[in-house]
């Protein structure tokens, strides 16, 4: 990088994988290859429970689903993990 020093401005474009995970549930390898179209899958969370915000696979957020005026789903962020002395975040 010739000798420049990396900031957090030149991170500005990398683009990230988000990813809202909504609940989780465990099975077994039985039960998933019986999943076919219409199966139900119960999760460990109600419909009005937060959700966690992951960037590349690490909670950096929580937050509600809320519906926007054209059906599609949103979150809205409640709260943003702190980050820690190293500057990552932790959960």
């Amino acid at each position: 990088m010739n000798g420049a020093a990396l900031t957090l401005a030149a991170l500005g474009d990398v683009e990230v994988a988000l990813t809202v995970a909504v609940g989780a549930a465990r099975c077994s390898v039985d039960d998933v290859l019986a999943f076919t179209e219409g199966s139900v899958i119960s999760l460990n969370a109600s419909s009005d429970s937060p959700v966690e915000l992951l960037v590349n696979g690490v909670a950096v957020a929580s937050g509600e689903l809320v519906e926007l005026d054209d059906g599609t789903l949103a979150i809205e962020v409640r709260s943003v993990r702190g980050r820690t002395s190293e500057g990552a975040s932790r959960s």
